[in-house]
């Protein structure tokens, strides 16, 4: 018979190995436990109950987060954990809660519109916004010189619609056309949906690279996203901005060097915001026609840097090619001393020949990097874009996207995709030759014709 000894041994030694087993399961199903990510989601409003679009929605002390849509909806995936989680746009106070999320949450949120106090002081002759836009003013270089360089993941998504189009243009059917590309009956509706992802490296005094690591766009598997982050890139900390797409003239910012010589300010009282104090400032032309922007900034007590702002420019101006243009921009502290960009928005309209256009294209900057190892070689390119990056399924957009999509959104998806498939089908592109493969006898003798098949892609030249 065996000693007792060796069959506590082999009992020991067998349940060691049973452990030994069952934390290796463990580690291999319970870690992708620990990796699996839920989602916070729900819809932020404002008093009366209305959505608040594009607010921010960010992980407090990190640059992690996410923004509302044009609705108000939002959606954020995180890990297992807790997180307070905080949301804010400017003309609001910001709003925070707590979350212990260890399955999908939803949570709804309230925002309060911001008052902004007009405090008890000797104002004298002149408006206190000039004694604060004097110390902003000063500050101007420190902020536009504080990083020399930085990398960060930036989502940028853009949307243009047709808002209102003639029946004919220059003897096309415009009614016709629409169809192909999937308006209403009103010849209305989005005519560009794209998202992209990038990472985006800056390195002083202006070189910039951009890889983009994916890219989608409604109704083409096949093109590649005019998103580029470089492109939506504004500092107002520059005394200005050379928009030469829109405007002939550099644009002046609001505190610029010689500011005061083309913008009136007025004080419109004071916020408290993490313990600081916030001044929200009115700006105003001084002329009408100077290249000026129209709206409000928001500037902190103390450091008397930008936390906010919600500026415009119109025609009055002599900007070109669209009627209106607004900017809204957010900045997010990413330590003690520097704050940067965390949303920045382009809401525009516009029109010519009897068509009206409107859209936009917001951008959401994550994962700050204020110290990169960057090579300098890539900046011999400013932009790179690989192989296979609008390959990404619908389920890798589902988590990676911080703006969710509105049903107006999601419906030219799936509608322009099923457009997609039958333009490229055998039966609706030899339609397409039969149309234009059209052989004339006086284009044969005086030079021969191309015969061309779409399907196969060739060409026949007779």
């Amino acid at each position: 018979m065996q000693p007792f000894a060796d069959k506590v041994h082999l009992r020991v030694k067998y349940s060691c190995m049973r452990f030994a087993l069952l934390f290796l399961l463990f580690l291999l199903t319970g870690s992708s436990l620990f990796a699996q990510q839920f989602t916070v989601s729900g819809k932020i409003t404002d008093d009366a109950g209305k959505p608040v679009p594009f607010a921010g929605v960010h992980i407090q002390n990190t640059t992690q987060g996410a923004s509302a849509n044009s609705e108000g909806e939002y959606s954020i995936s995180l890990k297992a954990g807790k997180y307070v989680l905080q949301y804010k746009t400017v003309g609001y106070l910001m709003a925070a809660r707590v979350v212990n999320v260890n399955q999908n949450i939803t949570l709804n949120i309230r925002l309060v519109t911001e008052v902004y106090r007009l405090p008890d002081v000797n104002i004298g002759s002149r408006d206190p916004a000039y004694a604060i836009m004097r110390k902003a003013i000063k500050k101007r270089k420190t902020y536009l010189n504080e990083v020399k360089a930085y990398s960060a993941f930036v989502y940028i998504k853009g949307m243009q619609k047709l808002l209102q189009a003639p029946k004919k243009f220059l003897g096309k059917d415009i009614d016709q056309i629409g169809k192909q590309i999937g308006l209403d009956s009103n010849r209305r509706g989005i005519i560009y949906l794209s998202e992209s992802e990038s990472k985006y490296s800056f390195l002083s005094p202006g070189n910039v690279h951009e890889e983009m690591i994916s890219s989608k766009v409604s109704g083409s598997n096949r093109a590649f996203s005019f998103n580029r982050a470089s492109d939506l890139k504004v500092n107002f900390y520059q005394n200005f901005e050379d928009w030469r797409s829109i405007s002939l003239r550099p644009l002046i910012s609001p505190v610029a060097d010689n500011a005061f010589f083309y913008y009136h300010y007025k004080w419109l009282g004071q916020a408290f915001e993490n313990g600081k104090t916030v001044n929200k400032i009115q700006v105003i032309p001084r002329r009408e026609h100077d290249p000026c922007f129209e709206g409000y900034i928001y500037i902190q007590d103390d450091s008397w840097r930008l936390v906010g702002l919600n500026l415009y420019i119109t025609q009055k101006a002599n900007i070109i090619l669209v009627d209106t243009l607004r900017i809204h921009q957010q900045f997010v502290p990413v330590n003690n001393k520097v704050w940067m960009t965390s949303t920045l928005r382009f809401d525009f309209t516009g029109g010519l020949f009897g068509f009206k256009l409107g859209g936009y294209f917001i951008s959401v900057y994550k994962d700050y990097d204020l110290n990169p190892t960057l090579n300098k070689k890539e900046f011999h390119e400013t932009l790179r874009i690989t192989k296979g990056i609008n390959k990404k399924d619908s389920t890798y957009w589902s988590e990676e996207r911080p703006i969710p999509l509105t049903d107006e959104e999601r419906t030219d998806y799936i509608h322009k995709e099923a457009l997609a498939i039958k333009h490229e089908s055998k039966p609706y592109l030899d339609s397409i030759d039969h149309v234009y493969n059209k052989v004339k006898p006086f284009e044969l003798i005086i030079g021969g014709i191309n015969l061309r098949n779409r399907y196969t892609k060739r060409i026949l030249a007779l």
